[in-house]
């Protein structure tokens, strides 16, 4: 089973951390948009319509023609298990997910540019509402592995973007607290 550990911090702007990423010869891999319909049920989420901890989320992620469901566990501070597979329809997709009791939330969309360095997949996302971030990702094989891939991400970070304060809310969690703030005012 494969854990995905990251770390994600905001980020003012890319180009010192582009700079940076030079110099330490990470590898560009491409630049994408991407489009998440979010999803969640009701029985993981709080009363602010926050997904709790240990919950899943789930969502249907349109990238040009490619189209994937994925099922993800929401761990804020160590790594969740995330399962996904290609679909041939997101209206087949939010059908199941429907039946399953899950609703659409909100859509997220960002521009995302991958680079690669060593066992890391560092991303770059431009997130429509949110602002820029820099994402760090190790997969490891077993959760006694997390702690350890969670510090070599973040002293990766420290050489990527020093000082970058690391947010631990997903942008699900983000987003959802944008739209909370948006029925309060």
């Amino acid at each position: 089973m494969n854990i995905e550990v990251e770390i994600r911090a905001k980020a003012d702007g890319f180009d010192k951390i582009k700079k940076a990423l030079e110099k330490i010869e990470a590898d560009f891999v491409g630049s994408e948009t991407q489009i998440d319909r979010v999803f969640g049920a009701s029985k993981f989420l709080d009363s602010n319509k926050m997904i709790v901890e240990g919950g899943l989320s789930a969502r249907i992620r349109e990238v040009k023609d490619k189209k994937t469901l994925e099922f993800k566990e929401i761990l804020r501070e160590k790594g969740g298990i995330e399962l996904n597979s290609e679909v041939t329809s997101a209206e087949m997709a939010e059908k199941m997910l429907k039946k399953l009791d899950f609703e659409e939330a909100f859509t997220i969309k960002k521009i995302r540019e991958d680079y690669s360095y060593k066992d890391f997949k560092i991303s770059l996302d431009k997130v429509e509402q949110l602002g820029n971030f820099i994402e760090i990702e190790k997969i490891v094989s077993s959760e006694n592995k997390t702690n350890e891939a969670k510090k070599e991400c973040s002293d990766l970070l420290n050489i990527l973007a020093p000082g970058a304060k690391i947010e631990t809310k997903k942008y699900g969690d983000l987003m959802q607290e944008l739209i909370n703030q948006k029925k309060i005012a």
